[in-house]
Parts: C-alpha cells; structure tokens; sequence
C-alpha cells in the first residue's frame, strides 16, 4: 500500500517529482508528440495545456510561438528563469482563453484531471483559429491493456477524475464541433519512449488514447 501513496492529491513539488513523471529533457515521447503536430501545422501560436516540466514545450519553441500553463505554481516558478513569461500559472478550468488565437493546443495527459473536461475542450475549440489543432492524450478505458493500466494509474493518482472510454472522449469531441476527429492509441514503454499505433488494433493494446481534433 505503500506505493499507492506516492502520488499525491495535489500539484505540488511532490507531485511534479514523483518517480512515476519524471522524464528526460531530450525524451523519444515527447519527440514523437512533436512530430505528430508537425505532421498537421507547421508552425504558428501554440499553446500547451499542463507544460510540468516544460521539455515539450522547449522542442515545440524551435517551430513555434509557444507558451504554456500550468496549474502547479511550483511548475511555473520553476520554469520562468528559463521561459520567463511563456509560461503561467493558471488552472485552465477556470482561465479565459483568448478566442481565435491559436493554430495549435496541446493537452497531454491533461483532461482526465478535470471535473468538466467538456467545458475545457469547447473553451479550446474556441480559441483555436480556423484549421487549427487539439492535440493531446487521456488513458485509454479500453480493452484488455488499457482498462488494467487505466484502473491502476487511477488508484495511484487520485487527481484522476475523468477517464472516460473512447466513444465517450469522441462523442465530446464531436459536440464541441470539430470537424474533424482522429483516434488513435499510445503504447507506453516507460516515460520516455512511446509507441503510436493507428490500425484498429489501438483500442486493444494501447495505455493511452491520442487525439487529434481540427476545428
């Protein structure tokens, strides 16, 4: 039991620098996130939702005018030596996003924290231009990989609040009136490297769910 307790209720130090979230500045996941924006633009406004450590957020800098939130203070605190006001802290249930501002949001293992993750998807259609991208994983309550993974990572970081399957993260998607929706899975091999898979074979393999929306 004691290992169930290393994930904190909250986003502070403790939580940012838990062994479960740790990653490398230079990791092959966040390299493979960022290939796969650049896949859909190429460059433009791009915002990160829930930045932690910052590292995608510093790869996304080279092709991007990119800034990012946080909820977590400390986060931020952190980063603005480095950053300095691309970053903010900000919880992003509660903040105002300009309208048509961005080309791309990315929100990575960021919706299953919220209470109204609904409300957050329809404020990032909002304020993403036309064309532009939400991009972004949640666990994926599917199958025989991803519903274990799902029910255990949910028992360890009780921030968890909004796994959904994924009929139910597209049907939210499509009444956020985007037009097009891209499903696909994650495989996670450690915090560091990852493995997309995009056959059908996703829903039953996969610790993760990918989406990419276009408004």
């Amino acid at each position: 039991m004691c290992g169930m307790k290393l994930i904190r209720r909250k986003y502070d130090k403790s939580y940012s620098e838990n062994l479960l979230y740790r990653e490398d500045p230079d990791s092959q996941r966040n390299r493979t996130r960022l290939a796969e924006v650049i896949l859909h633009k190429r460059g433009g406004q791009l915002l990160e939702v829930g930045c932690s450590k910052g590292h995608f957020l510093r790869m996304a800098l080279k092709h991007f005018d990119a800034e990012g939130i946080d909820i977590s203070q400390h986060v931020v605190d952190t980063l603005r030596p480095t950053l300095g006001c691309r970053v903010q802290a900000l919880n992003i249930e509660c903040a105002d996003l300009p309208p048509d501002r961005y080309d791309v949001i990315a929100a990575f293992n960021v919706f299953e924290h919220l209470r109204n993750p609904r409300s957050v998807v329809e404020k990032a259609y909002a304020s993403l231009k036309e064309d532009g991208i939400l991009i972004g994983s949640v666990p994926n309550k599917r199958g025989p990989v991803g519903s274990v993974v799902t029910a255990l990572t949910n028992l360890m970081d009780r921030t968890h609040c909004s796994t959904y399957s994924p009929d139910r993260w597209g049907g939210l998607f499509q009444q956020a009136r985007f037009a097009e929706i891209a499903l696909f899975g994650e495989v996670n091999l450690g915090k560091n490297l990852c493995l997309y898979v995009k056959s059908t074979l996703w829903r039953y393999v996969s610790t993760n769910l990918m989406f990419v929306c276009v408004k």
